[in-house]
């Protein structure tokens, strides 16, 4: 990021060529003018919006009531709507500054608000203002537990998005149609190989 990596040796490089993975999660690149803005309200939470986000940056997660009792003032959730997540809450987040601003989230949402058609679930909102506070609910919603697998059905696209994803951040060009589907592998299969 310093823009140094001519002046380093190769003796710094690992011997076997391998480097940590994850690392991604740490350059918060900022880059995106306007992120995606969950309208709860309109949701229908099918997770289209997550399967579609290339950089992984909009998550949904299912967790019980009890575990909000401390969420920031801003963070958004509902009752989840799926019959198998009964009395749970859903909370779709964003991470600000990882977030390009491809606007894929808003493509593909399905769900239009029936007042003002020209909004849907998810909708584009300029990010200077939201930043402080859409980090804050990133954070949290982090340390929220991840739903256990067992309860998930990875057949339904709706209940597969919860499942963490283990690429993400990845630094490709807004919209790339590639890491989506390196993401999914990861949800679903996980870290086995």
């Amino acid at each position: 990021m310093a823009n140094k990596g001519d002046n380093l040796p190769v003796s710094a490089m690992p011997i076997d060529g391998t480097f940590p993975t994850g690392t991604a999660q740490w350059e918060k690149r900022n880059l995106a003018q306007e992120i995606p803005v969950w309208d709860q309200a309109v949701c229908i939470q099918c997770g289209k919006c997550a399967m579609v986000c290339p950089h992984a940056v909009i998550r949904p997660k299912v967790v019980e009531p009890a575990l909000l009792a401390n969420a920031p003032a801003t963070l958004k959730s509902r009752d989840a709507i799926d019959r198998d997540w009964k009395g749970l809450k859903y909370i779709l987040q964003v991470s600000p500054e990882d977030c390009t601003g491809c606007g894929l989230c808003v493509e593909i949402c399905p769900a239009k608000n029936k007042t003002e058609t020209r909004f849907k679930a998810i909708n584009m909102k300029p990010q200077p203002p939201l930043r402080e506070s859409e980090r804050e609910n990133w954070n949290f919603f982090l340390s929220l537990p991840d739903l256990d697998r067992r309860k998930i059905n990875a057949t339904k696209i709706n209940q597969q998005q919860v499942q963490r994803p283990l690429f993400e951040f990845s630094g490709a060009c807004s919209g790339c149609g590639e890491t989506p589907y390196v993401k999914l592998l990861s949800q679903l299969y996980g870290d086995r190989r």
